[in-house]
């Protein structure tokens, strides 16, 4: 059952089709609080239907699945001033701009394509989608935009220019828009996590285990002790927790903030 925090509210939260995500986390979160939810992928609407069957039974709230490939801005113009439009005439409140990629490669051999690729997914993408609902947000006079950032919006990671450079990106979007936002009721922020506990994760980290010989907990404690200074997984709850409160009453003066949950490591 929701509580009533959310009634009237609805949320859009970007790459959002897989059960273990962030993005579906959120979701759940969001929907609990009873918020109206919009989950967003490219998979077949057969597909996603027992997860938004699901939120929708569990939490009393509506729920609904969208496609639209972020790579295209047609796309996305299309996700907002069609189909989210003929749903919700007034628009989304919250924002969860979550969906995003990275591919590791040497700098003089990075492949352009996916450089494309990554910053049109991780950083256009956000912007067009900012720039599509803001303005409804700013009427209503309230409005959440929550970006999923990353640790490598402080950090880098050599093999990761792409999405390093992304992350940055849009780490310096929370800002300009917060700072476009200011005096309306509409907050912008980032959420920047370390290496989170998810199936992808885990299978990355099963293929370094085969390739080096090594067990899965010994490639596990590998990719903690370099990214993670506890030890410890970022959980999808977590950040989802941490989304969920910049929603809330206390949150209305956190604005263009870039929150770490990132198991201590921007203090090393």
């Amino acid at each position: 059952m929701a509580d009533a925090g959310g009634i009237g509210k609805v949320a859009l939260i970007t790459g959002s089709t897989s059960c273990d995500s962030i993005g579906y986390t959120i979701a759940r979160i969001l929907a609990r609080k009873g918020y109206d939810i919009i989950l967003h992928g490219r998979r077949a609407e057969a597909d996603i239907e027992p997860l938004r069957e699901l939120l929708q039974r569990e939490f009393h709230v509506k729920c609904h699945y969208l496609t639209a490939d972020l790579l295209q801005r047609s796309e996305i113009e299309n996700l907002c001033e069609k189909k989210i439009e003929a749903l919700y005439p007034d628009g989304v409140d919250i924002l969860v701009n979550n969906a995003g990629c990275g591919v590791h490669a040497p700098l003089e051999s990075f492949p352009v394509d996916k450089w494309d690729e990554i910053i049109q997914l991780n950083l256009t993408a956000p912007f067009d989608l900012v720039r599509l609902t803001v303005g409804a947000m700013k009427k209503k006079g309230w409005g959440r935009i929550i970006n999923i950032s990353s640790i490598f919006s402080k950090k880098v990671m050599k093999t990761f220019v792409a999405y390093n450079c992304s992350k940055h990106g849009l780490d310096g979007l929370t800002k300009t828009v917060a700072n476009d936002c200011f005096g309306t009721g509409v907050t912008c922020n980032s959420i920047c996590p370390a290496l989170v506990k998810t199936s992808l994760t885990t299978k990355n980290m099963k293929i370094k285990a085969e390739i080096e010989g090594i067990s899965l907990e010994e490639s596990e404690a590998i990719f903690l002790k370099t990214r993670n200074p506890s030890g410890q997984f970022v959980t999808v709850e977590q950040i989802a927790e941490v989304a969920a409160f910049l929603c809330t009453p206390a949150a209305d003066q956190i604005t263009g903030a870039s929150i770490p949950v990132d198991a201590g490591k921007w203090a090393e």
